[in-house]
């Protein structure tokens, strides 16, 4: 029981927590990824950036070069590129040792999807 109760917190938890995503509004993808994000019942806090903008939060945040895509979220410090499933999304919420997860751009991406696997960066 203690179990099911510590799931249902963490979930309350993680949707009441706001992630920023900064992102080029040129990019068609990024909205449609924010918005399913949504209603999986995370905030999100969009922030339109220019190119130049959103590599310089890139490069403060130590996102790795070969992992970069579309837009960048943050939270706490920790960020989430690219089109992370939910899963990903929630680790990145609840675990504080890492800098952060990736998803590289695929073709789920291109339509605002979730791709299938993450990376975690430590």
């Amino acid at each position: 029981m203690s179990f099911v109760l510590f799931l249902v917190f963490s979930f309350f938890a993680f949707a009441k927590s706001e992630i920023t995503a900064y992102y080029n509004p040129n990019c068609g993808c990024c909205n449609s990824y924010f918005s399913k994000l949504e209603r999986e019942g995370f905030r999100i806090k969009r922030v339109k950036v220019s190119n130049e903008e959103l590599d310089k939060i890139k490069n403060q945040l130590s996102v790795p070069l070969n992992l970069r895509s579309c837009h960048t979220m943050v939270y706490q410090g920790r960020f989430i590129e690219g089109h992370v499933p939910p899963e990903g999304v929630r680790l990145a919420l609840g675990e504080k040792s890492i800098k952060g997860v990736a998803s590289p751009h695929g073709v789920k991406s291109g339509r605002g999807g979730y791709e299938d696997k993450y990376e975690v960066v430590r």
